[in-house]
């Protein structure tokens, strides 16, 4: 299935009730599991959604988050000569430019000038902001954390991470988005005992720390799992899991990364879902606790870039199955999968999709192709059952969109647009 670029968005979507309101405030969604709550009805006649704004976006693969009536993303940009990361804040119904803050200098490794002809090429910041009660959270390409007031773009704080706590580059720089826990900033990135970090939202002072392995590009996530609240984090060779109120570790499995992860983990009640690229493949775990004791139990292993590796795109877990782009450098043909989350095995797949991204809301998939086609699928086990496709924005798609009142944001390399849904 080759890209196909059309004059104008035609979508098979036939709009019906939709739930307004729903803030998309950071990369995994509201709940980080990438699924969200609105209602967006599908029928069998045609309906073509409009292009509420269209904006120019020079460069990364920074995902837009939606809160507080503002779309926010991370661009490059010249500022007195100099290449830097700039955080930028549109309006969210116009697309308007309301502020935008320059961070560090950006100097990249060119690991973004992979990819087809047809959407080869375009590099940038590589991590998504994340917007919590009026600030705005960005974790640099050199890691350094910076803090933004929401309304203009005030720089409020700045910590420099590898510097200050011992910490190492790694191949391809950060790519992890912050993780937000009430009045705690979480992230990775320190030396060993500090590898991971929790600082004030308001003040940047050190609230805890913990860990000895090295960071990766994955996004850590908050789940709930047998009732007890836990932050996410995985590593280079392991996945851990803390008490996000007090850094203290309460379980840890290895897992040890070939050359990258940056696929976040998913979890889907007790079940633990963790993939990568560069020989790692992936695992299934289950995670429970009795007597306070944590268990983890290995339900099933595959290793090497077959069947369950992939490159960088974050899995949706759905009523015990995995829905997800799994492929490992198969740019604008790879698979879309559905897993049995409990044993790996496929239950079908289907090529033409490359290294992308996809969400759910309202019990379908939206699948976005690295070369801008967003396909809507029904997530059943049974079959692969497509209910609409378009072409949707030209450039390297290689963010994740996000569904926010009645609206889907998506980021190419070149531009970055609202469909109003």
């Amino acid at each position: 299935m080759k890209p196909r670029i059309l004059s104008s968005i035609a979508f098979a979507i036939l709009c019906g009730n939709i739930s307004f309101g729903e803030d998309w405030p950071q990369v995994n969604g509201p709940n980080h599991d990438r699924i969200s709550t609105e209602s967006i009805e599908i029928g069998e006649d045609t309906w073509a959604p409009t292009t509420n704004w269209q904006v120019k976006c020079n460069g990364g693969f920074s995902s837009f988050v939606v809160a507080e009536g503002k779309a926010f993303t991370v661009l490059l940009n010249k500022i007195e000569g100099d290449l830097r990361e700039i955080v930028v804040a549109l309006d969210s119904s116009t697309g308007k430019l309301l502020w935008n803050t320059g961070l560090g200098k950006a100097s990249y490794d060119s690991g973004g000038n992979r990819g087809t002809p047809e959407n080869k090429g375009g590099d940038g910041h590589r991590a998504t902001a994340v917007v919590s009660k009026g600030r705005v959270f960005v974790y640099g390409s050199q890691f350094d954390l910076y803090c933004l007031d929401s309304s203009d773009g005030k720089l409020l704080w700045k910590q420099d991470i590898l510097n200050d706590f011992g910490g190492k580059m790694i191949r391809w720089q950060n790519a992890m988005s912050p993780l937000i826990h009430g009045n705690r900033v979480l992230v990775s990135g320190g030396g060993k005992g500090q590898a991971i970090l929790a600082f004030s939202v308001s003040d940047v002072s050190l609230l805890w720390k913990t860990a000895n392995d090295m960071v990766s590009h994955a996004t850590p996530v908050l789940a709930t799992i047998d009732g007890i609240e836990q932050a996410l984090f995985v590593l280079k060779n392991e996945v851990v899991s803390v008490d996000p109120e007090t850094g203290k570790q309460l379980w840890t499995y290895p897992f040890k990364i070939g050359g990258s992860i940056a696929a976040s983990p998913v979890v889907s009640g007790n079940l633990i879902h963790v993939t990568a690229g560069y020989g790692t493949g992936a695992t299934g775990i289950e995670v429970t606790q009795k007597d306070k004791a944590w268990d983890v139990t290995e339900h099933w292993r595959i290793r090497g870039n077959g069947s369950v590796a992939s490159h960088w795109s974050t899995p949706v877990a759905h009523e015990g199955y995995l829905y997800g782009l799994y492929s490992y450098k198969e740019y604008g043909e790879g698979d879309l999968k559905c897993l049995n989350m409990l044993t790996g095995e496929i239950e079908w797949e289907k090529k033409g999709f490359g290294q992308g991204q996809l969400i759910m809301a309202d019990n379908k998939l939206f699948v976005l192709s690295d070369f801008g086609r967003m396909s809507v699928v029904e997530p059943t086990p049974t079959r692969y059952k497509e209910i609409a496709e378009a072409d949707v924005i030209e450039g390297k798609c290689w963010a994740t969109p996000a569904i926010s009142d009645g609206h889907m944001f998506i980021r190419s390399t070149t531009s970055g647009i609202s469909l109003e849904l």
